[in-house]
């Protein structure tokens, strides 16, 4: 298990501590180092000096910055990797010194905190050491208990009454994964896919819920967790028909429908479904893209293209946001796959795309639930940001 504490760290927090320095101090610090500079050794030197007293040495003082680090801000696990400082006063025995830290800039991507760090002494608050510190938070586990396995979790799918997103449902549930299939308005497909599912002896309900709509998709990820349990993945398939129209001939509200559905419907989901998956220390979002999102795309499909590219740039961005919290975030963008989706293409155009793939064949909707099931499993445990293209070989690289 993680013990972590990275992500309650905000900028603006704060700590500190306290310290008199004491000859004691000098003394231990001078034989660790080697310093036996007689300003800090020698108290008859020191009074001949304008000083008068021993100087406590100034890294020495710096180093009680170490006390707030290690101890306090960010504390266990801290790694203390760069510090800038400024020796602005002196410090002698019997100074009381204020070691302070403040939280300027924090990276979530890379576990990283700035410092603003001080030491000041006595009661008028003379500075002594002003500086920055960088400071990179380590994970830290904690021995591992053995208990029973708790199974698999339930997986939500967008979309999933008919083609892909059906066949994911249940490829899923073949692997032991209780399903939610979620509908808008293939109402009677999603219970087609219940029915399959249950026949082969996995479990799954069906759910009817606009993903554009976030508070359809609260409630869905809610009753999800309720009757099948613990929430571990999420596949963002739901995609509204495709029409193909010139640029000139397009509206806003096409792009807008294809926005709402593609890319607000899997905000909505990812957002629902993270603090769930949170909980469970682990889990998987895998959003179905396209290879178009990233080569040539067809002509006139601007709206589905476009949402497919926005939804490649979403999984990379999540998976570095989620991926030191246990979240893995892929994507899957199939080629030219067999659906309702193509069912009006000429098939000459199938026959030309057929030829230019590798493999000389389109893809099938069970081609993308292998991949798409891989990803959600532990085989795909140390992969994220990942965009898997199933696609025969047509796009390559």
């Amino acid at each position: 298990m993680i013990n972590d504490r990275f992500h309650s760290i905000a900028v603006g927090d704060e700590a500190e501590v306290f310290h008199t320095i004491t000859e004691k101090d000098i003394d231990t610090f001078s034989e660790l180092t080697g310093d036996d500079n007689p300003l800090h050794m020698d108290s008859e030197f020191a009074a001949g000096t304008s000083m008068r007293k021993r100087v406590a040495h100034g890294m020495l003082t710096a180093s009680f910055i170490s006390a707030i680090i290690g101890t306090r801000l960010p504390g266990r696990g801290a790694l203390w990797y760069e510090q800038s400082l400024r020796f602005l006063a002196p410090v002698l025995v019997g100074d009381k010194i204020r070691v302070w830290a403040k939280v300027i800039e924090k990276s979530e991507s890379q576990r990283v905190l700035v410092l603003s760090t001080m030491v000041t002494k006595g009661e008028t608050g003379t500075k002594v050491i002003e500086g920055e510190a960088r400071v990179k938070m380590l994970e830290t586990k904690e021995p591992e208990k053995h208990e029973p396995t708790k199974g698999k979790g339930a997986v939500i799918v967008s979309g999933a009454g008919r083609g892909i997103g059906a066949a994911i449902a249940l490829r899923l549930a073949a692997e032991g994964y209780p399903v939610a299939v979620n509908y808008c308005s293939s109402e009677r497909e999603a219970e087609k896919v219940y029915s399959l599912i249950k026949q082969q002896g996995g479990r799954a309900i069906t759910i009817k819920a606009d993903i554009s709509h976030r508070s359809e998709v609260d409630r869905m990820v809610e009753t999800a967790v309720e009757r099948l349990g613990p929430l571990e993945g999420v596949v963002n398939n739901a995609a509204p028909s495709i029409e193909p129209l010139d640029f000139t001939s397009l509206s806003w509200k096409h792009i807008q429908t294809h926005i709402d559905i593609q890319l607000k419907g899997a905000f909505n989901l990812c957002q629902a479904a993270i603090p769930h998956l949170l909980q469970r220390g682990q889990g998987s979002i895998v959003n179905i893209s396209s290879i178009y999102a990233d080569s040539n795309p067809p002509a006139k499909l601007v709206p589905y293209n476009l949402c497919k590219a926005a939804l490649v740039s979403l999984t990379r961005s999540l998976a570095v946001e989620l991926g030191p919290r246990g979240i893995r975030v892929n994507c899957v963008s199939p080629g030219m796959t067999e659906t309702d989706f193509i069912a009006n293409l000429p098939e000459k155009a199938k026959l030309l795309e057929k030829m230019q793939s590798p493999l000389r064949r389109l893809g099938t909707p069970p081609d993308i639930a292998e991949a798409v099931t891989f990803l959600i499993s532990e085989r795909a445990c140390h992969i994220t940001g990942e965009n898997l293209r199933v696609c025969g070989g047509r796009v390559m690289g």
